[in-house]
């Protein structure tokens, strides 16, 4: 299993959202960051998105963010994949993929 954690604008932050539900995509978490990166020009408004995934899933799921998010402007974001070591669904006790 996997973590992808992305940040995006704001505004292409619905445009992400409608393509990777289209996607079918079990589910995902954002909440709102700021930041900024090597260029300096301030904090910006910024949305993070967190989806819990089966390593199959990773390559589309990245490439469909990729593809939506850009603007080819300095700040479209950053996404980053991490191990997921285990995942528990809490209402139900399931654990593992079927928690997804």
């Amino acid at each position: 299993m996997k973590k992808i954690e992305a940040v995006v604008r704001k505004e292409r932050f619905v445009a992400v959202c409608q393509v990777l539900e289209n996607m079918g995509i079990g589910g995902l978490t954002a909440v709102p960051a700021q930041g900024f990166g090597n260029h300096r020009n301030g904090l910006k408004e910024k949305i993070k998105i967190d989806i819990y995934c089966d390593e199959f899933q990773v390559d589309t799921i990245v490439e469909a963010i990729r593809r939506t998010a850009k603007t080819g402007f300095t700040g479209d974001g950053k996404i980053a994949i991490l191990d997921l070591e285990k995942l528990y669904r809490i209402r139900t006790g399931e654990e593992g993929a079927s928690a997804i």
